[in-house]
Order: structure tokens, then sequence, then C-alpha cells
């Protein structure tokens, strides 16, 4: 049975990878926050800020330390969720798979203001989570017997044309018309070129899909919904945006004087810099939209990504919380959406069990 299948080596060195790689990311994080008032520190961000590519982004010495301090909060907090997940790997936990690709963003942009190599290690371990085999162990279905096909293939694909691989499993011809599956072969002569014995049931599971978990149906309705309020919040602000011009700039000057004064922008350029934000977010609503609609219809990679696109709104919305509080709603929302979509009977839904 699928449940007496060993876990691949696979799985095992990527619970390793985002176990141990998520621990070193939180002590480099930590490590960076505590260095970042010396000296040493200082002169490094000032020598950053001097080059050629960075000296035009108008950010001084204290603004870059904040944010990279920012972005090592960020990946200290998903290091330290990744570092929990991962020992679900272990257990072949696929709403921890789900969570911890959800993460794979907030840890390579908290990598970037940690050590190189970290993040892009955990990153690495999460994806080998993705493969084969330890996707077909995710699945319940054989991966040994799979495993040993493929390989049995590639043997095959290695020798000259004129040569039968003797790789392949020995298969005993049926002395009559005793087996009762299709007599298709054995009527006609003609011998199979691979077992599929085992495989011809799984090949058309997708078919029998049971009805539509109440989770997913509740996730694409919470989405729907919450990029339908978003859409129209933000068409809103755009039409207001230019009467309010006027106290946004002086709002921005009385809040922000130094970077406004470092960046030269005029009220003109920051109302064009609006617009584009706006008109970000409102693309991102749109395509949240879409792949609601593809995960409702059934296909697999749009409910990951819808996952991953929700978990990252609900990040963005916490982070704004502190100016605008009723942005906590959104953050439940997205938050909720991305739990039931990384729920166990919606997995195995997407499966065809």
């Amino acid at each position: 049975m699928s449940q007496e299948q060993p876990r691949p080596g696979q799985a095992t060195l990527a619970g390793a990878l985002i176990v141990g790689g998520s621990v070193f990311v939180v002590l480099a994080a930590w490590q960076r926050i505590s260095t970042l008032h010396t000296l040493e520190a200082q002169e490094e961000l000032g020598r950053i800020l001097g080059d050629g590519m960075t000296s035009e982004l108008g950010l001084s010495v204290d603004g870059l330390a904040t944010m990279i301090r920012v972005l090592c909060l960020v990946g200290a907090g998903a290091a330290t969720a990744s570092a929990i997940l991962g020992i679900q790997v272990f257990k072949r936990s696929a709403s921890a798979r789900v969570a911890l690709t959800a993460l794979a963003p907030l840890l390579f942009v908290g990598g970037l203001a940690t050590a190189g190599f970290l993040a892009p290690m955990v990153i690495a371990g999460i994806a080998l989570l993705w493969l084969q085999p330890t996707r077909d162990w995710y699945a319940g279905r054989p991966w040994v017997q799979r495993y040993e096909e493929r390989r049995a293939a590639r043997l095959a694909a290695l020798r000259p044309p004129g040569q039968q691989s003797p790789a392949a499993p020995p298969r005993t011809p049926a002395p009559g018309p005793t087996p009762p599956l299709p007599p298709g072969p054995e009527a006609t002569g003609a011998v199979p070129s691979a077992p599929q014995a085992g495989w011809a049931p799984a090949a058309h599971q997708p078919a029998r899909r049971g009805p539509r978990p109440p989770a997913l149906v509740a996730a694409c309705t919470v989405t729907w919904l919450t990029c339908a309020l978003v859409l129209a919040g933000l068409a809103v602000t755009a039409a207001v945006i230019p009467s309010q011009s006027d106290e946004l700039f002086a709002e921005m000057m009385r809040q922000q004087p130094e970077l406004m004064k470092e960046s030269e922008l005029g009220e003109k350029d920051l109302l064009a810099v609006l617009y584009v934000v706006l008109t970000g977010l409102m693309l991102w609503a749109l395509a949240a939209v879409v792949l609601a609609g593809l995960a409702f219809l059934g296909q697999g990679w749009a409910r990951i990504v819808l996952a991953l696109s929700a978990g990252s709104a609900a990040a963005v919305a916490l982070f704004f919380t502190l100016a605008a509080w009723p942005l906590v709603l959104l953050v439940a929302a997205m938050a909720g959406t991305t739990w039931l979509l990384v729920r166990p009977e919606v997995g195995r839904w997407y499966a065809g069990r």
C-alpha cells in the first residue's frame, strides 16, 4: 500500500536543508541586526550608497539601515515558521509543504539582508519537495516502483537500437485467455511495452473526483469577495487622489521631510508614483480573481499560486496595519484563504483520491 512506502532520501535531504538552513537564517538575521549600529556597518552602508547603482536611490545611511532591519525581521520570522514546518516534512504533511512554498518569497526577500547562501539553501529544500520521487511520496503513490521504471527506461534509451533492454521487469506470457483484464493484446499476440497493471486505474483517478470540498469553495468565495472590495476601494482612491494631491504632498513633507528632499519628488511625481502603486495592486487583485476561478475548476497549480498570493497579500497588509488598522480584516481574510487552500481534504480532492 502507499502507506508502506519508505521516505525518499530526497525528502530527508529537503527537510534537513529547510530546518538547518532556517535556523542559520534566524541566527544570521539577528547577528546582522545587532551590528547595524557599529561603525564598521555604518561605513559599509556608506560605501554601498556611494556606488553608482545605488547613489540614485536617494537613501540615507539611516534609511538603508532601517530597510535592512525590516528585511532581517521578515526573514527571521519566515525562517522561524519554516523551521517548524520543516519538521512536518518528515511526516509527509501536505499542508506544511504548501505553507513552506508560500513562505519562499518572504525567505528570499529576507535573505537579501543576511548571508547570501543561507536563504537559497532553504528555498532549494522547498523546491525538492515538488520534484520526483518526493512528489509521488506526498501523493501516496508507490514511488519506489515508479523510480525503478524510470531508471529502466533511461537505461533502455542508452542501449543501441538493435538491442532489447534486459532491465525491464520480466513478463510471463499468459497461457491462454485466462487474464480477465483487457483481452486485446493477448488476442492479437502483441506484447505490452511496459507493465501497466498498477497504473491504469491511477491514470483515470482525476475523473473520479467527488464534489468540491467546502474549504475550497469558501476559499474561492472569500477571494472573489475580498478582491471585489479591494478593487472598488482602489478605484475610489484613484478617483479621489487628484483632488487631494495638495494635502497628500503636504502630509508627506511633514512626515518624511528628509526622504522628500533627497528624492526631489514634486507633487506631480508623487501623484505618478501613487498611480503606479494603485495599478499594480489592481492587477494583483485581478490576477487573484482569475487564479481563484482556475482553482475552482480543478487546476492544482492555480491553488498553489493562489495560496502564495494570499499569504503574500496577508504579509503586506499586516505591515500596513500600523498606519491603517482596518486592514487587519484584510489580513484575516487572506490568512484564512491560505489556511483553507492547504486543508488536507482540498489536497486530496486535487489528487483525485
